[in-house]
């Protein structure tokens, strides 16, 4: 059991209602009650690769570089690993980007083999203010092929005395 004296509880009701005055006053205040949030930040480039099959067995792949603000230099590059042979088109360009402009480079490859081969697109964006940043999107050709999966068969019901058993065989 708390007992408190007279004194006490005067005590506490004064810091009270001094706390809730304050803190009404606070609330009043211009720019109190806004909302905070936050914004998530985009990288400067949006960057894409993506690859076409042609008839010939070619392979036209596109790296695409679209610029979420004014880049004053931007350097995008195609590798292609050694299993690559390029056939025709371009796998560098550099300059610079305006706020909203897109620049793609285009290039046509014969692949030497048909083991998965990794192929990675690179921005790298330099700064005014001195610093850079680089950005990467990669692709896979010649990817395996997933086996679709079969249909499983039915559960076989059977009886055994008082039990029901259901058996499940593989195809």
């Amino acid at each position: 059991m708390f007992l408190a004296s007279e004194s006490q509880i005067m005590r506490w009701g004064r810091i009270f209602t001094v706390s809730t005055l304050l803190f009404a006053i606070v609330a009043l205040l211009p720019g109190s009650g806004k909302q905070a949030f936050a914004i998530k930040p985009s990288p400067p480039l949006n960057l894409s690769l993506t690859h076409n099959d042609l008839p010939d067995g070619q392979t036209e792949l596109t790296l695409q570089a679209f610029a979420n603000v004014a880049v004053e230099k931007v350097e995008i590059s195609i590798d292609l690993p050694a299993s690559l042979v390029l056939i025709a088109g371009e796998t560098k360009w550099d300059g610079p980007l305006a706020l909203g402009e897109q620049k793609e480079i285009k290039a046509t490859i014969r692949t030497l083999s048909n083991h998965p081969t990794k192929v990675v697109g690179n921005a790298f964006v330099y700064f005014s203010s001195g610093g850079s940043l680089t950005q990467r999107a990669r692709l896979l050709l010649n990817a395996p092929k997933e086996k679709p999966l079969s249909p499983r068969k039915p559960p076989i019901l059977r009886k055994q005395g008082r039990d029901t058993i259901l058996e499940f065989k593989e195809n």
